[in-house]
């Protein structure tokens, strides 16, 4: 390791791109199509983006939020302007003795099953979808889950994540039961390949097919996006075939990782990172968290 990697702080944020999700597929991400979210806060970063509400002034979206001194991160709503693309409001939405990310969510749902895997265990949170205040905390499996996503029909409704052991190389099938818990279908992973297992964001739909977001994790953990067409999914099994390569190359500050990608009517929201050189805060961060635990957020 480099001497100067010792200082390098990897730092997320949200980005907007405001282009049809057919233009998208077909001409991949341009430079420019990616704005990226103006907020003020240099000791933490805002990954794993879901779009839980919206009205005529702001998208609500529901994030992981890490703050660097702490090392852990919660699930936090953030308020953003939808013409300036600047954070107006923060609000901690979900905060436990451990890890969370990966919010996964409906727009305009009323649950919440963000990534718990550091409990063991994962859970579902039910909310006010007005208040986006939490209501209740169910446990839907007993495994500690990498990127929880769900597919449902008419037919049932199932689970697709990785598992703690090898979360960026392994995907899993868990089917729903009529208790509401989650069960592995196969001890065996449905794939095992580090360029497209790992969740990117939910399902979506385009022009009659079903595609999913997956990470690429080949060269760098969330190196880049690999938009999946789904051929089988649910009860008829699971296979999928790459359809396109996304990323945030040309679209800086934050275009060296893209591992979010969620499609919505409106609007498509990603993530980005960068690896900033800040010495000596990376060194405070650890040596020093007595420093910051009382600081005002």
């Amino acid at each position: 390791m480099k001497i100067l990697d010792k200082f390098r702080i990897l730092t997320y944020n949200i980005g907007f791109i405001n282009e049809s999700i057919d233009k998208i597929l077909l001409n991949g991400i341009k430079s420019g199509d990616i704005v990226w979210m103006k907020h003020h806060f240099k000791d933490r970063y805002f990954a794993d983006p879901f779009l839980i509400r919206q009205d005529s002034k702001y998208f609500y979206i529901l994030c992981e939020e890490y703050i660097f001194w702490e090392e852990k991160g919660k699930i936090t709503l953030l308020m953003v302007d939808r013409q300036s693309y600047e954070l107006k409001e923060r609000r901690i939405i979900i905060e436990e003795e451990y890890h969370l990310s990966f919010p996964y969510c409906k727009l305009n749902g009323n649950w919440i099953l963000p990534e718990a895997s550091a409990s063991d265990k994962a859970y579902a949170y039910e909310i006010d979808i007005d208040s986006v205040k939490i209501q209740r905390k169910i446990e839907i499996a007993d495994y500690g889950l990498i990127d929880n996503v769900i597919y449902e029909d008419n037919s049932g409704r199932w689970l697709y994540a990785g598992k703690v052991e090898h979360p960026n190389v392994e995907l899993y099938e868990f089917e729903q039961k009529g208790n509401g818990k989650f069960y592995l279908n196969n001890r065996n992973p449905l794939q095992s390949d580090r360029s497209c297992s790992r969740g990117a964001g939910d399902f979506f739909a385009c022009n009659g097919k079903i595609y999913r977001g997956v990470q690429d994790c080949k060269v760098r953990y969330g190196q880049q996006t690999k938009i999946m067409e789904m051929l089988h999914i649910g009860k008829d099994g699971y296979e999928a075939k790459e359809f396109c390569t996304l990323n945030s190359f040309k679209n800086p500050p934050f275009d060296e990782t893209m591992h979010t990608f969620n499609v919505y009517d409106e609007i498509i929201i990603v993530d980005g990172s960068k690896d900033f050189f800040r010495f000596p805060m990376k060194l405070l961060y650890k040596k020093c968290r007595w420093l910051f635990r009382n600081r005002k957020q």
